[in-house]
């Protein structure tokens, strides 16, 4: 933690400094979670617990632009996640430099986070305010951002007429090994007053098999009687939503399907039968009042030889405009012979687990 602070303290520094250069802006910004938590079945027990980032992970980080002239500008963003509890620091936010023109979209080169978070998590309850908890299972499509994309080129266009589109390229990096561990997708989105629409595609090669590729090794999700630890040749993700206002209350709707082919024992290496999900989602948030946010989900998963079931609720009060205090719920049944586990916990011994929770965030 004491290195995390004297960083953050050099970085604050430097950000002061930057900012009295000509055409230059740098931000420092971020934001810490933490709370408490209980889990009714983890491995057969029930758990009490301290939380780090329970809603949005807590991480610190720089973002800046310099003006080129003739509306080109040259833009950065650096972030770093860690937990409030542990002090342990986790490479899950995004990293990149790149160039915007007024006309012609945003060109950035780092590790980034995919098509996926850009243009259909929104639709979903955990990629907007619900947060970590309220992932799918196992997080299987990638609408939770579990992995960001390294080594990638991504463009994102200007609006027309209430359209943008864009798409992602992550090298593999390796010589002789074009396609091993690489990945590439695109989507697209449409808003119109009240009305939020968007798709996304995203297929990877060997995801994790390689140290250098797009992604960090990683175990893969399983519809079996297991949570497996495995390797896939091939990764495809499709998914779409929408959303409409009315008033203080936002409905959504949300679909994904996620296909894990070319299985493999990570351990032993023996060939396992492919798998993927289906997930079919319908949210709502309702600004109740205006320092009070509620909110709810429920969302069906259908897997190769399983299905899940799970709903949540949750309310947050803002104390201030950096400060908020919120509550939430999150429960889980499985079919029969299948485990129940909401994201970020062990799994269930059973067919069942329930988390409720409570926490403080503040941003910065």
């Amino acid at each position: 933690m004491n290195k995390i602070l004297f960083g953050m303290a050099s970085l604050a520094t430097l950000s002061a400094t930057c900012a009295t250069c000509a055409a230059q802006s740098v931000t420092l910004y971020g934001e810490l979670d933490t709370g408490l938590a209980y889990i009714s079945n983890v491995n057969g027990h029930t758990q009490y617990r301290a939380t780090t980032g329970l809603i949005d992970g807590s991480y610190w980080g720089l973002q800046g632009s310099e003006d080129l002239g003739d509306g080109m500008k040259a833009l950065f963003r650096l972030e770093r996640g860690y937990s409030v509890t542990s002090g342990e620091e986790f490479n899950d936010h995004p990293a990149y430099v790149g160039l915007q023109a007024e006309t012609l979209g945003t060109l950035t080169l780092g590790h980034q986070y995919d098509v996926v978070h850009d243009y259909f998590a929104p639709f979903t309850l955990t990629g907007g305010t619900g947060g970590t908890a309220f992932a799918h299972p196992f997080d299987n499509d990638n609408a939770n951002n579990s992995y960001l994309a390294g080594n990638s080129v991504k463009y994102a266009s200007e609006s027309f007429g209430g359209f943008t589109f864009g798409g992602m390229y992550a090298f593999a990096n390796g010589a002789g090994r074009f396609v091993e561990n690489r990945a590439y997708g695109f989507g697209v989105n449409y808003a119109n007053g009240a009305f939020n629409a968007g798709a996304a595609w995203m297929h990877n090669n060997g995801r994790g098999q390689t140290a250098s590729g797009a992604y960090d090794p990683a175990a893969l999700p399983s519809g079996d009687q297991t949570v497996i630890n495995a390797t896939a040749q091939k990764q495809d993700v499709i998914a779409a939503g929408a959303s409409y206002a009315i008033g203080d209350v936002t409905l959504a709707g949300a679909w994904s399907r996620a296909i894990y082919t070319g299985l493999a024992d990570a351990d032993n290496g023996a060939a396992l039968a492919s798998i993927s999900f289906s997930n079919y989602e319908i949210s709502v948030v309702w600004q109740a009042m205006p320092t009070v946010a509620l909110a709810g989900m429920y969302v069906f998963t259908e897997g190769s030889s399983a299905h899940w079931h799970q709903g949540g609720l949750q309310a947050v009060y803002q104390l201030s405009k950096r400060t908020d205090l919120y509550a939430e719920t999150t429960y889980q049944r499985a079919s029969s012979g299948a485990p129940a586990m909401i994201n970020t916990n062990d799994p269930s011994s059973g067919r069942n687990q329930l988390l409720v929770a409570t926490g403080i965030r503040h941003r910065f």
